[in-house]
């Protein structure tokens, strides 16, 4: 009897001893917030992916940055280089992979996270590569790698960002079937207009086979570049300053001229050449005046002018904006001179007649990119009455030209527009807005 009850004690004792053992507790959540590739959206299965890639996750705390770089296995293996930023929660992957090849990345379960944190669900992401052509993968990011010189023949030189250096090399540079030249704004800040424009040459998975340049038309000279334009007569085709005397145009046309080359250029059919601000003004102007696409018929041209302030009119007509109709002003003195009207037009244009060039600036295939947006716009001209005539703002000013060429041409002018809903004076949001990637896509298609 005794014995039972000692048993019994033991029994009823060792239970509430267990019960009241503390329950393990379960290791917080990590969460992953965001996932990009290349600047564009990630998802399981792709294919396509540029072998130089970078994967950015984006996790709701900050991550144990050794564990994390033992959890993560790529196979195959291939060079991995892994930094952090936002105070350790995002983890910035630099992949150099192989072309044409299916890889598998992973995060393995255990905990990540600076508070012992575990992936949930754990991250597994199978992916392929784009084979590299002759090409090889595109620079893409607008700093000094993706730097070159451009040497304008009889003129001088400048720098430019490209996403090949088909300036340095002879190639061939097969696989490169269109070529996107971007002009910078009044800033003058061609390392932006690079990276706005690669942007969505990637997202749409055009960075291998559309060559993008960026001509930085300096102020001053500098130690390896001698073309400068110290105002604003870069943007209208003027002559350079100093020793360098190249037009603006003609460094552009020079730059076509190379293209054009099918001996080393063997694929290239398209021309793209846009500019937003100031460069839609260059884009604007350079439609009608430039001699490359007479020069290179094998070759097709197009011209996407981004929020421009300013327009060419073919003659002195401007748009009533009360009765959307055309009529003459009679109060504002040299408002048809350069770039507004050929009155003085430059030097590039010597020995060409006014209609000449309205004859090509009605025929070729121009794009007015507007943003709708009624942000604040501290650039824009509201006291020069050449100015004020094309319209109170930068979407009016490019509805009303656009609407000029409608009244004055009807269905004879190869003239488009562009809507980019809720961008105003933005060149990172017009060039990386869905409305522009559709029609670049629409373009190299």
């Amino acid at each position: 009897m005794t014995n039972r009850i000692a048993l019994l004690l033991l029994i009823v004792f060792g239970t509430l001893g267990l019960a009241c053992e503390p329950e393990a507790t379960a290791p917080p959540t990590l969460n992953l917030l965001s996932s990009t590739i290349n600047g564009g959206s990630l998802s399981d299965g792709m294919e396509g992916v540029a072998p130089e890639a970078r994967l950015e996750l984006v996790f709701s705390s900050s991550l144990d940055q050794v564990a994390f770089e033992e959890a993560l296995m790529l196979e195959p293996a291939a060079n991995v280089t892994v930094s952090f930023s936002n105070q350790g929660s995002k983890a910035i992957l630099d992949l150099e992979l192989a072309g044409n090849t299916t890889y598998t990345l992973s995060i393995s379960g255990d905990a990540i996270g600076q508070n012992g944190g575990v992936p949930d669900p754990p991250f597994v992401l199978t992916f392929t590569t784009r084979a590299a052509g002759s090409a090889g993968s595109a620079c893409t990011s607008g700093n000094a790698d993706c730097l070159s010189a451009f040497v304008a023949e009889g003129a001088g030189s400048l720098p430019v960002y490209n996403s090949f250096p088909v300036f340095e090399a002879e190639g061939p540079w097969t696989g490169l079937t269109t070529a996107v030249i971007v002009v910078h704004g009044a800033n003058r800040n061609a390392d932006d207009y690079f990276e706005y424009l690669m942007f969505s040459l990637q997202a749409n998975e055009l960075e291998n086979e559309a060559l993008l340049l960026a001509p930085q038309f300096q102020e001053a000279p500098t130690a390896d570049h001698t073309l400068y334009w110290s105002g604003n007569g870069w943007r209208e085709g003027q002559t350079a300053n100093g020793t360098g005397n190249g037009s603006s145009f003609a460094v552009i046309d020079g730059m076509i001229s190379q293209l054009a080359d099918a001996a080393r250029f063997p694929d290239l059919k398209k021309v793209i050449i846009t500019g937003h601000s100031s460069g839609g003004l260059f884009t604007h102007v350079y439609a009608g005046a430039n001699r490359s696409e007479a020069t290179h018929p094998n070759l097709n041209f197009e011209y996407v002018v981004a929020n421009s302030q300013y327009f060419y009119y073919p003659d002195g007509q401007r748009i009533n904006e009360s009765t959307n109709q055309l009529y003459l002003p009679n109060d504002c003195n040299g408002y048809t001179i350069w770039p507004f009207g050929y009155e003085v037009a430059p030097p590039y244009l010597s020995g060409t007649t006014s209609a000449e060039i309205n004859d090509q600036f009605v025929n070729r295939s121009v794009t007015y990119l507007l943003g709708n947006g009624a942000g604040p716009d501290g650039a824009l001209n509201t006291s020069d009455c050449a100015a004020t005539l094309l319209g109170p703002s930068r979407y009016e000013r490019g509805e009303n030209m656009y609407r000029y060429m409608n009244l004055v041409y009807g269905d004879n002018h190869n003239h488009k527009r562009s809507i980019v809903p809720g961008i105003g004076h933005d060149g990172a949001g017009m060039y990386r807005s869905d409305a522009f990637q559709t029609l670049l896509q629409g373009l190299i298609d």
